[in-house]
């Protein structure tokens, strides 16, 4: 703690508490960092997912070592998994991403890219490679899903960011028996929440709802899908 927050919480403890958040907020979540320069950051200048804060926590505490991922959409996310994963396999729709990607790729990633449309959803499944990890995040997110899910292991976590902006696909997943955990919060870059979603197929006896996340209560920025 700062001196200026030591003084700020004994003689002004509620902007003590303030100052406080905005520093674990803007500092050691490095959001300013990223806000300032459009790039996902963690708190050491290392690449981040371009998820909520919540989401990545959570992933961060799992062991990806001996994980295939396949990742729709690719950037800072792909330097990220490949940091800890056995293979990655990023498919990327946008020229300028897939060029910075390629210039930055470790061994271990392997990039499809740029492509559109059918090319975009099915070349990374052509060579039938099962994934642990399947990463929505990208174009096509509906698509996507249909197309991957089966390329699924039984065990593995599928994650699809933007579910609140994207309510067929989360419908479609937990139509398949997918079990749906939302991440909600704040994260890298954006000056709103947002939620991340992580589906797998292990059953629960208690069914999501399918609300939609409402900015009043919030504070995210809705868009329709």
């Amino acid at each position: 703690m700062t001196l200026l927050e030591r003084v700020l919480h004994h003689f002004f403890p509620r902007a003590g508490k303030a100052l406080a958040v905005i520093h674990t907020l803007f500092i050691k979540r490095a959001l300013w960092e990223s806000m300032r320069t459009g790039i996902p950051l963690d708190g050491h200048g290392q690449p981040a997912p371009w998820i909520t804060f919540p989401a990545l926590d959570y992933l961060s505490r799992l062991d990806f070592s001996q994980a295939h991922v396949l990742e729709y959409g690719g950037g800072q996310s792909s330097l990220w998994w490949a940091a800890r994963a056995k293979t990655v396999t990023t498919v990327e729709g946008r020229k300028e991403w897939a060029e910075r990607i390629r210039r930055n790729a470790p061994g271990n990633l392997s990039l499809i890219g740029p492509v559109e449309g059918l090319d975009y959803v099915e070349s990374p499944l052509k060579g039938g490679l099962m994934f642990e990890v399947i990463v929505i995040d990208g174009f096509l997110r509906l698509e996507c899903a249909r197309a991957a899910l089966p390329f699924l292991v039984e065990h593995g976590l599928l994650i699809l960011d933007n579910s609140d902006w994207n309510a067929p696909a989360c419908r479609w997943l937990r139509e398949q028996g997918m079990m749906q955990i939302d991440f909600h919060g704040f994260g890298p870059v954006n000056d709103y929440t947002w939620c991340t979603s992580v589906f797998t197929r292990r059953q629960s006896a208690v069914p999501h709802r399918g609300d939609p996340w409402t900015e009043a209560v919030y504070g995210n920025l809705v868009q329709p899908a």
